[in-house]
């Protein structure tokens, strides 16, 4: 389980088609974005520091598995914050920040969303509030006080800000911000409890009930303008620039006191207990280090994987040699594009695995004497009582190259689509998972899934997070793939590649994709060309299919791999 299954985990949102959960190792805060199915959350990437201390949020923890568990309740918080923001009832537009709103705007939605996300918490889920007032804490310990805040806009929304959050201002803004801030922290207030009535059955009509509060905050923050930035606590969404922070920490020493006025202004109950850190339970800091475990072994598999394929693209032309980000939710969207196609072209496929089999309604032979026995004893008559010859079965080999460069963006995700039903019927046809490798190319190759993995989710996820960009070396592509499938000791390889039929890059491509393919036709490799919406991949392969729609996926691709497989093996 690493961070992004942790995530998931964590969050109360579980519809991954709704909701995709990313990581970006370049933010330092979260993101929470509209798509056009719903919406994308965007997570900083946990950094280790050269001193060997980690590094989230603005944040620093020690290597150790206190430091790791405390990371873990500051993660799981974001996580909280930002998933619970999509079960809110109010339209997607007023959920995220729009870069069309000004920053006073924002500001005000912001303040308004948070209020529900945390009265939702408090009525479903109360027991989450330790970590949320966990990361208040951290977060109030590195912001900076009032009298070091000059912009008077960012000085009253600061402490807005930490009052709502924390309960607590540090040191007062001014006589007449200070006016401002408790008046709209009143309003909140009631507003939370009309939240409340609305979660317990009421009816209200909560989208105008939002643009009348954002409209009262509005009014009441106006006369400190000009608005310069709309501040944010570092474990929510992030809502531009802010320079509410500081590297030095203040009120370190009363920490706990701070977090159970956190817990107390969220709505949340303070346990009697002797140390804060037993609030939460065993199991909770387990699963922090397991994540930190999952990943730590997961880059190590993904170094060796890279170093294992760097001899095979010494003489390519690629700029690189990467592992795709990962997006499981794009990959679940795409997947329903062709649903059910994978499985109907796996039957087609599946054939040509057994034309050898032999049938099992013969009637002479040698006698198979347990069958003879219970035929006797169930005083039936049967003539299926012989021993049936067995043939070896053949073996297989294949690899998939999938085309991700600019060209295929029109069609990308069909495209893309057509690449998981080959894939998942790759993964039902090959019982032995070694047998098999998925790349995806542009101008870079990606390894989606090495030899030495199974088809996991973690590899669907991969398929997910292609992005389309990038020259297309489709000659490269194959002379990788045709390179590793030469290695192999299986009776039959197969090499499958899904493009457009654009190859583009650098001079006399076309020639050396031809060339490409021949040689490896040549070495008794089946090289089967998939054009998403074109017929161009005729061009270049001998065997070839141009598939628009999924039926033409299952018809087609598995006719023509059916008789070519066929004929292979009658070889």
């Amino acid at each position: 389980m690493g961070f992004i299954d942790y995530a998931w985990a964590a969050s109360l949102q579980k519809d991954n088609q709704k909701v995709k959960i990313l990581q970006d190792s370049t933010l330092i805060q979260p993101t929470l974005q509209v798509d056009n199915v719903g919406f994308t959350i965007k997570l900083p990437t946990i950094q280790t520091l050269k001193d060997g201390t980690f590094s989230y949020l603005g944040q620093k923890f020690p290597a150790t598995n206190s430091g790791k568990s405390k990371l873990g309740r500051l993660f799981r918080a974001s996580v909280l914050h930002l998933t619970t923001h999509t079960l809110s009832p109010f339209s997607k537009e007023k959920i995220t920040p729009n870069p069309k709103d000004s920053i006073l705007e924002a500001f005000a939605k912001a303040l308004v969303n948070d209020v529900y996300v945390n009265t939702y918490l408090q009525a479903w889920y109360p027991d989450r509030f330790f970590d949320l007032a966990y990361a208040n804490a951290l977060a109030y310990r590195k912001i900076k006080s009032s009298e070091r805040i000059f912009n008077p806009s960012t000085k009253v929304m600061s402490a807005l800000l930490t009052k709502l959050n924390n309960g607590l201002i540090k040191n007062s803004p001014g006589a007449d911000e200070e006016k401002a801030v408790e008046q709209i922290f009143n309003a909140l207030t009631v507003l939370k409890e009309t939240f409340l009535t609305s979660i317990a059955g009421e009816q209200v009509d909560l989208e105008k009930l939002f643009d009348e509060k954002v409209k009262t905050i509005k009014l009441l923050l106006e006369p400190f303008g000009p608005f310069l930035e709309a501040p944010s606590l570092r474990h929510t969404e992030s809502l531009g620039q802010c320079s509410i922070y500081s590297d030095i920490e203040s009120g370190e020493d009363d920490f706990e006191g701070t977090f159970v006025q956190s817990l107390m202004s969220l709505g949340g109950d303070v346990p009697t207990v002797d140390n804060i850190d037993q609030l939460w339970r065993p199991e909770q800091e387990a699963e922090s280090l397991q994540a930190f475990n999952s990943e730590f072994y997961q880059k190590q598999r993904e170094e060796k994987i890279l170093q294992k394929i760097g001899p095979y693209v010494g003489l390519t032309r690629f700029k690189a040699v990467a592992i795709p980000p990962e997006d499981y939710t794009q990959y679940l969207r795409a997947r329903n594009l062709v649903q059910g196609a994978g499985r109907r072209l796996l039957d087609i496929m599946r054939s040509a695995f057994n034309y050898l089999d032999e049938d099992p309604r013969q009637e002479m032979g040698q006698l198979d004497l347990p069958s003879v026995i219970q035929a006797m004893a169930s005083n039936k008559p049967a003539t299926d009582v012989f021993v049936l010859d067995e043939f070896l079965k053949p073996s297989f080999a294949w690899s998939l190259i999938f085309d991700v460069s600019n060209s295929m963006q029109v069609k990308g995700e069909y495209g893309r689509a057509l690449a998981i039903a080959v894939a998942e019927a790759a993964r039902e046809l090959m019982t032995d998972p070694t047998s098999w490798t998925f790349f995806g190319f542009s101008d870079k190759l990606y390894i989606i899934k090495d030899s030495s993995e199974s088809f996991s989710k973690r590899v669907r996820a991969r398929i997910g997070g292609l992005r389309f960009e990038g020259l297309t070396y489709i000659p490269d592509a194959i002379q990788v793939a045709g390179k590793m499938l030469a290695k192999r000791f299986e009776e039959q390889r197969v090499l499958i590649v899904i493009s457009d039929g654009w190859p583009y890059g650098y001079p006399n491509m076309p020639i050396s994709l031809k060339e490409c393919v021949d040689d490896l036709v040549r070495k008794g490799v089946i090289v089967l060309g998939i054009g998403v919406e074109t017929d161009r991949m005729g061009n270049f392969f001998h065997l070839h299919a141009s598939v628009y729609t999924a039926k033409d996926l299952i018809n087609k691709v598995g006719s023509v791999y059916a008789g070519a497989s066929e004929k292979a093996l009658e070889t």
